[in-house]
């Protein structure tokens, strides 16, 4: 009888046990729970005030672009210099394209209100809103950028933000023109509502620069808390959840913008959910002191459940899904089991990533020091061409210039290994436009617009711009009669076709045969414009792709490029 008590003492001990560590699990996981609501809340929260503040800081750069941009313009440039020397007509015709371009930015982004050009030396002011006025000096000089402080500033005044840059004239002795953009308050307010998602909630924007503060509501509540804030008599920091009251306060802080957005939620809209669960905690924990009591008729699931899981991932390994994981948290005989079948995993799978990853890199690798090798071959004779249009002061060599920074632009840009096939195909335009300024009397170039329902497809870059290279490179300059270059295209359903022929007469039977035998070899030495283009495809496309050539009906070389949709999408 002594051993049977001794066992349903045991029993209830152990029973009892469980029983505490079910509600001591209960009461932290309803600790966690709330913390859990809290921590999403504010992560959200934060979120929405981060969102907000880089979209404004966003804006403002956009602003400030279109501010710099002014301080270039011509006509306001003219009228602050020229002033006294020009006539009535030109005066009006300068102010009403200086008014017009600041409609215009007006009219380019909902915070600006109004866009003026103070203009010091002739003592008047042009605004997108009153047109032409007398310069207001005590504005001007409110709002010059304090000494020391570089680029478009917030400044206040009259209660209102303004960004403001200005132009000074020789040695900085006096000013030149200012160009001030004033902001739209209530645009700033209406964002501002929208944080506004909860009962009583409230948002308030505070600029530190000039101790502005704009509200979401009219009724400017919180203001102790946002004051002593600004004046740093408040311990609240910025990135943290401060309970103030019956309310939670967050706040972020732009340091570009040197502004911080303060957010105010009601305890009770983030605490309700957890209310409710409360409840179901106390539910759940009463169920299951009443399942506690055929724990021990189901131990043998302690050993079936493991096995089941393990024989499970073995057999979804077998089916080549490697990225199974077998949880491991029962801390029995089963652990050391699914440790080793967790380990052996990972290690294939890192084996065939590592695999895969060099294979990717190779190729990359190839890709890098094939499109390496493309250069403008033509940039010594442009320089020379345009000293000597400078020299005989020829008409285009604005045009000229303009082309070849375009080519050249392009060329060297690093951002992206795939672009449009339109800006492909304007590239190619732009180097046929050098190259016919070049030999205007003994070039002729037909060149077809780019079919529309493939402009926006992605290709490689500098695939169709080499190829028209080496038609002038073998064409052209080894002719001494007229040369002709025809660029066209055939579509076939999702498969371009872009063909490049000319009339050259170099182009021998031999050669041909030459350049085909290149092409057909997997890996030839030969390291020619029209190989590395025929190269890159294949590695892009696969070896199916490439560039073909045949004699065109001109009597020259013929170079197609196909090119299918489907296989970049």
């Amino acid at each position: 009888m002594a051993i049977k008590s001794s066992i349903f003492v045991r029993l209830m001990a152990t029973f009892l046990a469980a029983i505490l560590v079910i509600v001591a699990l209960g009461i932290y996981m309803y600790n966690w729970s709330l913390k859990t609501v809290k921590d999403e809340i504010y992560k959200s929260t934060t979120a929405q005030v981060t969102f907000y503040l880089e979209g404004l800081e966003a804006e403002i750069d956009r602003i400030k672009i279109l501010q710099y941009d002014v301080l270039n313009d011509e006509d306001l440039n003219k009228l602050a210099i020229r002033y006294t020397i020009m006539d009535d007509y030109e005066k009006m015709e300068s102010m009403r394209k200086l008014h017009h371009r600041l409609v215009s930015i007006q009219n380019s982004n909902a915070y600006i209100s109004n866009v003026s050009a103070h203009i010091y030396p002739i003592q008047k002011t042009i605004s997108s809103k009153k047109s032409v006025g007398a310069l207001n000096r005590d504005k001007f000089e409110a709002l010059r950028i304090p000494e020391g402080m570089k680029g478009a500033q917030l400044l206040m005044y009259n209660g209102n933000l303004h960004l403001s840059t200005f132009l000074s004239g020789n040695m900085g002795l006096s000013p030149l023109f200012m160009i001030e953009i004033e902001l739209n308050t209530e645009v700033f307010r209406e964002a501002l509502k929208q944080f506004d998602t909860y009962p009583d909630s409230r948002s308030i924007l505070l600029d530190l620069t000039n101790g502005l503060t704009i509200y979401s509501d009219e009724d400017h509540m919180f203001d102790d808390v946002v004051h002593s804030f600004a004046r740093n008599e408040s311990e609240f920091k910025v990135g943290e959840v401060v309970s103030h009251g019956d309310t939670f306060i967050i706040a972020e802080k732009s340091e570009y913008l040197n502004m911080v957005l303060f957010r105010f939620i009601p305890k009770d809209a983030v605490l309700v959910p957890t209310k409710g669960f409360y409840v179901w905690l106390w539910v759940f924990t009463g169920v299951v002191l009443i399942l506690v009591t055929f724990i021990y008729a189901y131990t043998y699931q302690l050993i079936q459940r493991p096995m089941k899981e393990l024989v499970k991932s073995f057999r979804s390994v077998e089916k080549g899904n490697f990225n199974v994981k077998v949880e491991v948290n029962h801390n029995n005989e089963f652990d050391y089991l699914n440790k080793g079948f967790n380990s052996m995993v990972q290690n294939v799978s890192n084996l065939i990533d590592q695999v895969y990853k060099h294979k990717i890199l190779e190729q990359k690798a190839e890709l890098k020091h094939l499109q390496s090798q493309i250069s403008p071959h033509f940039l010594y004779n442009s320089f020379f061409l345009m000293n000597m249009m400078a020299k005989v002061k020829d008409e285009n060599l604005i045009p000229f210039t303009k082309l070849l920074g375009e080519y050249f632009q392009f060329i060297t840009k690093n951002d992206s290994d795939f672009i449009s096939l339109y800006e492909e195909i304007e590239h190619a335009r732009t180097y046929a436009d050098i190259q016919l300024m070049r030999y205007p009397s003994k070039l002729t170039i037909e060149f077809e617009d780019c079919p529309p329902s493939f402009k926006e497809i992605s290709v490689p870059r500098l695939i169709v711009q080499p190829i028209i290279e080496n038609a002038f490179k073998y064409a052209v300059e080894h002719s001494k009669g007229p040369v002709t270059i025809r660029v066209y295209f055939q579509t076939i359903d999702d498969k371009l076709s872009i063909f490049v022929e000319d009339n050259g007469k170099q182009l021998t039977d031999e050669k041909l045969l030459d350049l085909e035998k290149q092409f057909m070899e997997a890996h030839s030495s030969e390291s020619s414009g029209l190989n590395n283009i025929h190269r890159r495809l294949q590695l892009i496309y696969g070896e199916e792709h490439g560039l073909q050539v045949a004699r065109s009906e001109l009597g020259g070389l013929l170079v197609r490029l196909q090119i299918n949709a489907k296989l970049r999408e």
